[in-house]
């Protein structure tokens, strides 16, 4: 026989079930495709005398990307982004769900982080070199191009379903 303290406990319990509904893996020839293309794009411009562009541009839109998510989760929610913490990855690197989030959110976020960034390197233009504004374009769209691709596979869910991160692969969960 339950106590009343047990009742009481189950009554607010709360089990959570997921059900898988697709998965897409890191695979070894998404990786090297991926690698592939910002090399390519690379070499388009490369220019040896000037490596600083190039070697900064990286780790800039990473800050930048940071700082837009903070901002995001600050301006809209109020509050800190608590769930998210930062991390490398291949296709995903940056401030990242740490276990399940709404797809609707995430996708918020990762259009938010295109179009004003985006919008930043356009009013950037009269500003900097044409190197720096390249490689600023290229690492932008480079970071978000697979982000946006696993979203759009995802579309189905977006109402209902929740992402989930890892280091192997990138999987969506029903509730």
């Amino acid at each position: 026989m339950p106590t009343m303290q047990e009742s009481q406990l189950s009554k607010q319990s709360t089990v959570y079930s997921y059900t898988l509904a697709k998965r897409i893996y890191h695979s070894w020839y998404k990786i090297a495709l991926y690698l592939a293309i910002i090399l390519l794009a690379v070499s388009y411009k490369f220019n040896s005398s000037n490596l600083l562009p190039m070697l900064v541009s990286y780790p800039l839109v990473l800050i930048f990307h940071t700082l837009l998510i903070r901002a995001y989760f600050q301006f809209t929610i109020g509050m800190a982004m608590r769930g998210w913490s930062y991390r490398f990855g291949v296709f995903w690197a940056g401030f990242l769900p740490d276990g399940h989030a709404s797809i609707k959110l995430v996708n918020t976020v990762l259009q938010q982080l295109l179009w004003i960034g985006l919008a930043l390197i356009a009013l950037l233009y009269p500003w900097i070199p044409q190197n720096w504004l390249f490689y600023l374009l290229l690492f932008h769209c480079w970071m978000l191009m697979p982000r946006l691709w696993f979203m759009l596979r995802f579309r189905a869910y977006r109402k209902i379903g929740l992402v989930k991160i890892t280091s192997t692969d990138t999987s969506c969960y029903l509730q």
